[in-house]
């Protein structure tokens, strides 16, 4: 028996050692294949080192383009009800191009004419529409035209199949039907009487989102979880470097600092200076770099800033900073160039993005369009034609989540004649420091950027108080009043002396905004306290909205993918929706959709 045991043990010791030699020798297979890929790399970039010492290409940049062909209205056009044309029928405005934004940006679909579009324009936005009673109740008041649309509604909302057939036959035999739209209200209620107490019930909601309204600032919850956080990146230590970015402080590995040193801006000197930067400890500053970027939610623009402050505050002048850009660019991935100024002692620096940059000079490489970030004037230079071997991604422009900083705030107040109260908005300053960085892109990265969540929270918790009950049409005029008297106008040219279109929480923080920011504030309204889909129309000289909405609104309108878009224009002050500035019913827009 005693034989047995030792013989077992002696299987158990030999099978732990196969096992362990097994895992051994899957460790030391994976710290190989490491090695052999870090070998790879540093080859690579040997490589790109050795490549950047050649003779660099002389090129020229392109000039910047110009998004204002015409400068916008000096001032906005104002509504006057008693010098209208009190015969002015509504207009199906034409359209020049359609450009779809929801697929790839800038991508064109054909261009759409449309004229002498029929009634039947109202019958399909009908169809569309899934949102609650509203749809029913306009499609009842219209023509016998608008009642077969109504049918295919009211089957999935009510399920009365008795009541289904009555319709195609008599219009005043449906008016009587609308209290089943109160049902969906209710939501489980099928009984008709007892949908009236329903909407009483509604008051009692917005009274307590009134208290949140002049209290925009859980931002301070934020910065009690700072102290948390523990570690060097956040405590400091030997070898490391204070920097200041988003409002917070942090603390970087100091293995870069000074070691990129330019004794003249030569191919040889630039090559010993990244040769000196890939000879150091440089990863543990990405790895930190990363995290500050997670942590805040950072879009790649913000990654570029953040590497920006970093490489401005670890060298000592303008032309080192640009070298250690790209380098830290390429090794986070992103495709950035940097570039020597023919004419001048300067460093220049060219980055890949995914949109359209307006008011900087470009060039094109390997089909892809790098922008001169910190240049406004084209110009030659010199540049190495060869790709880092890190560089792989464009700078992709939008925002997908709001970057979380922290810090002070801003309070306003904005009036309109439309609301009974005045919104009070607190906008973090920091977010707004973060924007004043963007270079004007294209309208694609402003109409579907989102709003920073306290912003979101208080602006749309006081305006749904505004339009609580309304119909579409009558909610959209609130809305739209409040965004064309709330907001003081004026262009971006008189402003900052330069175009700027306004992300939301801006429009709450600068004096003035111009026709395109209205715009984009009266489309985020529109769709998270409508529900209903927005198109911009982006005029020569101006930026106008339309709306696609689900009841039957009256007023010029245009046709867009078979749906009928009603004109809706902010910067028209006292115009309600369905008006067009008299300038522009003649004119050809194009219609941007996200």
């Amino acid at each position: 028996m005693k034989k047995i045991g030792l013989f077992a043990l002696g299987l158990l010791l030999a099978s732990s050692a196969f096992a362990q030699g097994k895992k051994d020798d899957f460790s030391s297979f994976m710290e190989e294949e490491l090695a052999n890929f870090d070998k790879f790399i540093d080859d690579a970039n040997r490589d790109f080192i050795n490549f950047m010492r050649d003779p660099w290409k002389e090129l020229e940049a392109e000039k910047p383009v110009v998004k204002r062909v015409k400068p916008e209205p000096v001032k906005p056009v104002v509504y006057d009800e008693e010098t209208a044309p009190k015969d002015d029928k509504p207009v199906c405005l034409t359209i020049e191009e359609i450009l779809d934004m929801t697929t790839e940006e800038g991508r064109q679909k054909p261009v759409v004419k449309v004229n002498d579009v029929e009634d039947i324009t109202f019958d399909e936005p009908t169809v569309i529409v899934k949102k609650k009673k509203k749809p029913t109740v306009i499609v009842v008041e219209e023509k016998p035209k608008d009642k077969p649309v109504v049918e295919p509604e009211r089957k999935p909302a009510v399920e009365p199949e008795p009541e289904v057939t009555p319709k195609p036959e008599t219009k005043p035999e449906q008016r009587p039907v609308v209290e089943p739209e109160r049902k969906p209200v209710v939501e489980v209620e099928p009984v008709a009487p007892e949908k009236k107490p329903v909407q009483p019930v509604v008051e009692p909601e917005p009274e307590p989102e009134v208290t949140p309204a002049p209290t925009p600032a859980p931002k301070p919850d934020k910065p009690a979880a700072r102290p948390a956080k523990q570690g060097p990146l956040y405590a400091g230590g030997a070898g490391r470097i204070k920097i200041s970015y988003g409002a917070q402080t942090y603390y970087l590995p100091a293995d870069l600092r000074g070691k990129c040193r330019l004794n003249s801006l030569k191919e040889n000197d630039i090559a010993d200076a990244y040769e000196a930067m890939f000879g150091t400890e440089y990863k543990a500053l990405l790895k930190d770099c990363k995290q500050i970027a997670t942590e805040m939610d950072l879009n790649d623009w913000g990654v570029f800033t953040l590497l920006k402050t970093v490489a401005d505050a670890f060298c000592a002048g303008e032309n080192e900073s640009v070298v250690m850009q790209q380098f830290l660019l390429n090794e986070m991935g992103y495709k950035a160039k940097m570039a020597r100024k023919a004419d001048e002692n300067k460093m220049l620096l060219f980055v890949a993005t995914d949109c359209q940059i307006y008011g900087h000079p470009y060039m094109q490489q390997s089909n892809l369009t790098y922008y001169n970030i910190n240049g406004i004037q084209p110009c030659a230079f010199y540049m190495c034609p060869k790709d880092a071997p890190s560089a792989k991604n464009s700078l992709k422009m939008r925002l997908q989540v709001v970057p979380g900083f922290d810090g002070k705030s801003t309070n306003t107040l904005r009036t309109a004649q439309s609301i009974s109260k005045p919104i009070g908005i607190s906008v973090p300053n920091a977010l707004i420091d973060f924007y004043k960085t963007y270079p004007h892109c294209d309208y694609s990265v402003y109409a579907t950027a989102p709003v920073n969540e306290q912003v979101a929270k208080s602006l749309l918790g006081q305006l749904k108080l505004s339009i609580q009950g309304k119909s579409e049409a009558d909610a959209a005029n609130i809305l739209i009043n409040f965004v064309q008297t709330g907001f003081e106008y004026a262009t971006d040219d008189e402003q900052f002396g330069y175009e700027k279109p306004f992300f939301v929480e801006e429009l709450f923080y600068y004096p003035y905004c111009d026709c395109e920011d209205r715009s984009i504030l009266f489309s985020y309204l529109v769709r998270n306290l409508l529900g209903l889909d927005v198109v911009l129309l982006d005029y020569p000289d101006h930026i106008a909205t339309a709306v696609r909405f689900n009841e039957n609104v009256g007023g010029d309108y245009l046709m867009v993918g078979g749906q009928k878009y009603t004109v809706c224009d902010p910067t028209y002050i006292g115009a309600n929706i369905g008006m067009t500035m008299p300038t522009y019913k003649n004119v050809a827009a194009k219609v941007l959709k996200y």
